[in-house]
């Protein structure tokens, strides 16, 4: 069995809906600069040194429309949404940049569900219940965001104009592409960059429009600094949502996960 733990695909994105997912960003504007704001208290991830000087918008913020806090999870906890996310809060663009976000969303959740098919079916199943969790405990932030989370991923970072250093997602699961199972996709207007493995001694063309899904917790890998203007935005699945809906892991992607495509384009 063949294990696939990256997948590269250039120029996935067309042009106009790379456009709509830059011009959308600017709905996120407060939050993001909120995020530069707080960087002493989140790590590397946030450094003001990492984002761009001259960029008129930078930051990185995280939405989920239900996730666990640290220190939490099943099951004694009830996940929550991304504080971003939560009713009251309608005013900082979250919202409307996930209804913006729409068609863009369907288009990766379907990338998915060609490169691990399995995977795909797993995230779909998870946010089923999901709503019904939400039901359930009578979660209004929670059942009021989902119909609108028009992604089979449960939470995605937005990286604004920042570079990321060589690192590895230490808290990988590895039957997953990666720590809550990733998808990058980068966007925007700026020069020649790569996207670079350097244990495995790889670069990859990392222009607008690709799309990236690999297993982060075993490939180290970053991305310097560039002119102009790019976001990152990264998806991802969490672990301990899914053990506290009973969906269980699926197994780690691998080639014959395409032979039914191979066989109908043969």
């Amino acid at each position: 069995m063949v294990v696939t733990k990256l997948w590269y695909l250039p120029g996935a994105i067309d042009p106009i809906l790379q456009k709509n997912g830059w011009d959308s960003l600017n709905l996120l504007r407060a939050p993001l600069e909120e995020s530069i704001k707080k960087s002493r208290n989140h790590g590397w991830r946030n450094d003001q040194a990492l984002f761009q000087e001259t960029a008129d918008l930078v930051g990185s913020i995280d939405l989920s429309p239900g996730w666990y806090q640290q220190g939490r999870g099943p099951p004694n906890f009830h996940p929550e949404v991304s504080r971003l996310l939560k009713s009251g809060r309608e005013r900082n663009g979250a919202r409307q940049w996930v209804n913006e976000m729409s068609e863009f969303h369907a288009l990766l959740s379907g990338t998915l569900a060609v490169i691990h098919p399995r995977m795909y079916s797993s995230g779909r199943e998870a946010l089923i219940h999901l709503e019904m969790e939400a039901k359930q405990c009578e979660d209004v932030d929670m059942a009021s965001i989902l119909p609108s989370w028009n992604s089979i991923y449960n939470s995605v970072s937005i990286m604004v104009n920042r570079a990321t250093p060589y690192h590895t997602d230490v808290n990988g699961q590895e039957p997953w592409l990666d720590m809550q199972s990733h998808m990058l996709v980068t966007v925007g207007d700026y020069p020649p960059l790569d996207f670079v493995i350097p244990t495995l001694n790889l670069q990859f063309h990392y222009n607008p429009g690709t799309v990236i899904a690999m297993l982060g917790s075993a490939l180290e890998h970053g991305v310097g600094h560039t002119n102009g203007n790019r976001a990152c935005l990264a998806y991802y699945m969490r672990h301990n949502v899914h053990q506290l809906v009973g969906i269980q892991l699926c197994p780690p992607p691998n080639l014959t996960d395409l032979e039914p495509l191979i066989n109908v384009n043969s």
